[in-house]
């Protein structure tokens, strides 16, 4: 079955998609996938990206289109300590932001200390489920692929099986408890050329774990690039072949 959501994508406004991704332009490529609902989910790392989501804000006030568009934003895990985030009250009041999306996008280390970065990685995930700004837990167990370099932090990371039953399984009861959805991402994950084949089918049942527990699953492309947006029905393949049906998937309402 098809998609019928992408819940994150990126635009050009901020230069982290590349030049293709135009507001105008994604929509009209997402309405032509046949798909019911969107999130444009651009970074705001910083308060100075408040004026580039001005900009999203005011293209979309400008679009007419059949789908359901939300406008949301993607935060960062901005204090390793803490488990902060890169959004407070004052932030999502001003950009009317729904959905809030984040998480960690780093290891935070330097040296391939595997138990250490496994650690750190699920303290990080359960502060971002804790959080009561953020909505949708991205791309848990994602890495830059500089960090995979040899000698890189994360060059023994082959598979999620590495990673403890017990921790997939907090983090579900977290998601649950604080009614979280936990996302499913097509460009960071299942077409991301420093995981494997194999990692790749260790993380859809991954997935499936945890949708077993009764969390939902925000699917998303992350689109950077106009073509990426064409992921999205891969990715409820993926799911569907893990088990994962239409009713488990997250939206906004839930």
């Amino acid at each position: 079955m098809p998609s019928p959501y992408d819940f994150h994508i990126h635009t050009t406004h901020l230069k982290c998609a590349n030049e293709t991704m135009t507001v105008p332009a994604l929509v009209e490529r997402c309405e032509g996938l046949g798909l019911e609902a969107i999130a444009i989910t651009d970074h705001l790392n910083a308060p100075e990206f408040m004026p580039k989501q001005d900009l999203i804000k005011a293209d979309l006030e400008q679009i007419d289109s059949p789908l359901k568009i939300y406008f949301g934003v993607e935060v960062n895990v901005i204090d390793k300590e803490t488990g902060a985030v890169s959004i407070d009250e004052e932030e999502l009041a001003y950009g009317g932001f729904d959905p809030v999306i984040g998480g960690p996008h780093t290891s935070y280390h330097e040296k391939p200390d595997q138990e250490s970065i496994i650690d750190l990685q699920h303290r990080l995930m359960l502060a971002v489920l804790a959080n009561p700004l953020v909505e949708v837990l991205v791309h848990p167990w994602w890495f830059a692929g500089r960090e995979f370099q040899p000698g890189g932090p994360m060059e023994w990371f082959t598979s999620m099986e590495q990673i403890p039953d017990w921790h997939t399984r907090e983090v579900a009861d977290a998601a649950l408890k604080h009614k979280k959805a936990i996302e499913a991402n097509h460009s960071a994950i299942f077409a991301a050329g420093q995981y494997s084949e194999a990692f790749r089918e260790s993380y859809a049942h991954y997935l499936a774990e945890i949708a077993g527990r009764g969390v939902k699953i925000s699917i998303s492309t992350d689109a950077h690039d106009i073509n990426r947006l064409d992921g999205i029905h891969e990715m409820m393949g993926i799911l569907e072949g893990v088990g994962i049906t239409r009713e488990q998937l997250w939206t906004p309402e839930v």
